[in-house]
């Protein structure tokens, strides 16, 4: 195969996480991060293709983990690393190319385009390499960003690299095995947002508002959210074929198109990541997994790499896209702002997330949270749980809705309740497929 050798496995690598109880928290991922960035020969399933959002999404979270279970929730890296680096065929980097980043970029472009497998591994251990997160971030949002292969989760890590390892803590390298997934389907993008580009003119996303919206206007952006038909589940329940289901002029495009186009930017992001927590609160648990958790993970992605993507319109077009996308297959209730629970008086600090907590009461012991010393229990519970599990599903979610709580302090509640809703739901019926347990 060209320039890429099949190793015989990564036994080595995964020997040094041996001493992983004297490395630091930023040692120890980096040489997580240096056994994972290695992509597989075959189709990558789900594990190997969240391995890379899941460290980087552990890794955001360790912050908050409380201290006794410190030890856990670095554990569960050493084991993602093991998972990982014990099966083969891993590819090694390849042979060295030009440190030309913007070169680079194009090649990647180009090479996913054509589908080509050894070209795409070349630019992106080239870009990884040689570029820092924030340059990743730059050269590929308006690349990665519409795209639906690698189930649509380039954006996830182009929007968390750079914000839990600012300075290389996580090599660029763990972009490999997701570039590689989007080059598998290269036809695979949605389609609707190019006719609003080209109806409307682009304008610098960093510029003022438009004067058509007010400031705090979404544009009815959540009531078009809202408005989304349920068409049920069409072709499996994986991201392609439920983002395909709406992404036509006829559904994605009549219900977004007005409403992105007039929305002032901060107003609509508010306005999609709200609908994709409240869609986890209000809908019923079967979905909340891998449905509803990537409702607010992908928009939030797409939102948060939203200067680098490009025009304010294009940028909530995508993101509402991929919330509608969801409502459209796996909804069942109307969409609300409305959270009647009762206060279940559970104590935050070790009976929120536990096994006699089932998902509605660990949300609504959170909705009634306020603030002070009581939240930031709950966001070390939060935190701690996820950690401390096996899910990247739920890693994912939880620093998500973390995430979002701080960006969107008047609707902070919401967000915690839907990071609780979650974890209740895990705590409660347990993970059979957690090497610990």
């Amino acid at each position: 195969m060209r320039n890429a050798t099949i190793l015989t496995g990564a036994v080595k690598q995964v020997a040094d996480l041996a001493d992983a109880d004297h490395l630091s928290d930023a040692a120890l991922a980096s040489r997580v991060a240096g056994i994972i960035s290695r992509p597989r020969q075959q189709p990558a399933d789900s594990f190997v293709l969240h391995a890379p959002l899941e460290l980087a999404a552990r890794v955001g979270l360790l912050p908050f983990v409380r201290p006794d279970a410190r030890p856990l929730a670095r554990r569960r890296l050493v084991l993602l690393a093991e998972k990982y680096g014990g099966a083969e065929p891993l590819i090694a980097g390849p042979s060295p190319a030009s440190s030309d980043l913007d070169r680079a970029a194009a090649d990647l472009g180009r090479a996913i385009d054509a589908g080509d497998l050894d070209a795409v591994d070349v630019a992106a251990w080239t870009l990884g390499h040689h570029g820092s997160a924030p340059q990743l971030r730059r050269l590929l949002s308006a690349k990665i960003a519409p795209r639906l292969s690698a189930a649509a989760h380039g954006s996830i890590f182009l929007y968390q690299l750079p914000r839990v390892a600012p300075r290389g803590e996580l090599s660029g390298e763990l972009l490999r095995p997701l570039a590689r997934e989007l080059a598998r389907h290269p036809d695979w993008t949605l389609g609707w947002i190019d006719g609003l580009s080209a109806a409307r003119p682009e304008r610098d996303p960093r510029a003022v508002p438009a004067a058509s919206a007010a400031a705090g206007d979404d544009g009815g952006l959540f009531a078009a959210i809202a408005a989304t038909p349920q068409l049920g589940i069409s072709g499996g329940t994986s991201i392609h074929p439920i983002m395909s289901q709406v992404d036509r002029p006829e559904v994605a495009g009549s219900l977004l198109s007005d409403a992105v186009s007039t929305a002032e930017p901060l107003a609509g992001a508010r306005a999609i990541t709200r609908a994709a927590a409240w869609s986890m609160l209000q809908e019923p648990v079967f979905f909340a997994p891998y449905g509803w958790s990537h409702a607010l993970t992908m928009s939030q992605a797409v939102l948060g790499i939203g200067r680098w993507v490009g025009e304010p319109s294009r940028v909530l077009a995508i993101a509402a896209t991929y919330v509608i996308g969801f409502r459209a297959a796996l909804a069942s209730v109307p969409l609300s702002m409305t959270f009647d629970h009762v206060d279940p008086g559970v104590d935050v600090g070790g009976e929120l997330v536990s096994p006699e907590c089932d998902p509605d009461r660990a949300a609504a012991a959170a909705w009634h949270v306020v603030g002070g010393e009581r939240r930031e229990a709950l966001i070390a519970d939060l935190a701690t749980f996820a950690s401390v599990s096996h899910d990247a599903h739920l890693v994912k979610h939880t620093l998500a809705c973390l995430d979002a709580s701080a960006a969107d302090p008047d609707c902070s509640r919401l967000y915690l309740a839907a990071a609780a809703k979650l974890a209740g739901l895990w705590a409660s019926t347990g993970d059979p497929q957690d090497p610990l347990v």
